[in-house]
């Protein structure tokens, strides 16, 4: 069995835009994996209002391969709904949409394996080829690529209550709770818990008798989309932030929070539209609570198996309690060290906080070859800064990635100069 170029496990949006443009070069014999029966995108959070937090551009191919058979405007024409979709003037989709066109790329990529998790990883030196062990049998290739994403993160407080009525927000759709006549509490203020606020105010999962936001954050803040804030998704910003020192790095990252974890404003206006016509024009009950500035202190199953709740709140420095019946924890995603690699992590320099030591071009350091490369996508926010864990810069990753693998410039990424000069001019620092 001969090995392959490339081996990338995990499918999702990352590693599905490398099979794409791997493909277009037609230079690459490369495979992927991934342990679900078919391509599923964060399928419990597909719901009826969500939308995307990116352009209809920012997709699979277009920004770096515009003629690319797997862009979203050929999806459209493919589909026949190229005319409909422009007098939508959407410049921003739903979810169901980049889902239905992530799927439709995926009919059309050859060498994408379901149902076949990779349990580990190794390699072998004398032939200098990693070894892939899936469920189904064992493969060899020259590179790998890690894709399998974060975690959904459960805060430690919440850990000991999970169950039927406490569970992530990331399987809220596959569970369909039913909110009827009962006390909800939604934990987390990104746009995950926004859109589930949102949906239990539509009546999604039933009509609840309480709903409560609660939030660490001081307010439910919007993405900042600003026009000069957009240049921190840019290549020319994030070739830039890798160069800085570690704990520049790491400072730069905090104060970016908004631009990569904000709520869409679109959503916070339809929030506030809901409850201002419930209350304001309805005068129905107001049995919302929206509650920034409370920090998780622990949640507790009670006999009656509804939950006790105790936050602390961030400008009082008191203590709150709450009840619910069900409680959804919008935290968020958390990276790991995925099991797989164990057989290779004596060889992989990672730091306490189990952050892959990512070069400029997306690939690993590690004691190993030169030529065998270990690259990994959705890895590198403190390598990279916080466009690394958005699909804004997915086309120009992949990109980079292929052109570092081919060893020439398949793909032309020279620099651009940027609209905002980060760097100092001093010529004496340099």
């Amino acid at each position: 069995m001969s090995a392959k170029d490339l081996i990338g496990i995990g499918i999702g949006p990352f590693n599905l835009s490398l099979a794409a443009m791997a493909k277009d070069t037609g230079k690459l014999d490369a495979a992927f994996f991934d342990a679900n029966p078919e391509f599923s995108w964060h399928p419990g959070m597909l719901l009826p209002t969500a939308t995307m937090q990116t352009y209809v551009l920012q997709d699979l191919v277009t920004t770096v391969a515009p003629r690319s058979e797997f862009s979203f405007i050929n999806y459209l024409v493919e589909q026949k709904k190229i005319y409909r979709f422009l007098a939508t003037e959407q410049l921003i989709i739903s979810r169901d949409e980049f889902s239905d066109y992530l799927r439709w790329a995926c009919d059309r990529i050859p060498d994408l394996h379901f149902s076949e998790p990779v349990k580990r990883i190794d390699f072998d030196d004398k032939r200098q080829e990693f070894i892939v062990q899936s469920e189904k049998g064992e493969h060899r290739a020259r590179n790998i690529c890690l894709g399998t994403g974060h975690a959904p993160w459960i805060p430690k407080p919440a850990r000991s209550a999970l169950g039927d009525n406490c569970f992530h927000a990331a399987e809220i759709e596959l569970r369909e709770p039913d909110f009827t006549g009962k006390r909800v509490a939604i934990i987390g203020g990104g746009q995950s818990g926004a859109d589930i606020i949102l949906n239990a105010l539509s009546g999604h999962w039933g009509e609840f008798a309480e709903l409560s936001w609660i939030s660490r954050r001081p307010n439910f803040q919007p993405l900042d989309e600003s026009i000069f804030t957009n240049e921190y998704f840019t290549p020319e910003y994030v070739n830039y932030f890798y160069t800085l020192p570690e704990d520049v790095r790491g400072q730069e990252i905090e104060t970016q929070k908004l631009p990569s974890d904000g709520i869409s404003y679109h959503t916070l206006e339809d929030i506030y539209k809901q409850l201002y016509h419930r209350f304001d024009v309805l005068h129905q009950p107001r049995n919302v609570r929206l509650l920034p500035h409370r920090a998780l202190d622990h949640i507790v199953r009670n006999a009656g198996g509804d939950f006790s709740l105790q936050a602390k709140h961030g400008l009082e420095k008191c203590e709150e309690h709450f009840n619910a019946d069900i409680v959804i924890l919008a935290t968020g995603y958390r990276p790991g060290l995925p099991d797989y690699l164990g057989p290779l992590l004596n060889r992989i320099p990672y730091d306490r906080e189990q952050h892959l030591p990512l070069q400029p071009n997306f690939n690993l350091r590690w004691d190993g070859p030169e030529q065998n490369r270990i690259y990994a996508v959705n890895a590198g926010i403190h390598s990279h800064g916080s466009a690394e864990g958005q699909l804004t810069l997915t086309a120009w990753r992949s990109a980079k990635i292929l052109n570092h693998l081919l060893g020439d410039a398949h793909y032309d990424l020279r620099p651009v100069p940027s609209l905002v000069q980060w760097w100092s001019d001093d010529v004496s620092k340099k």
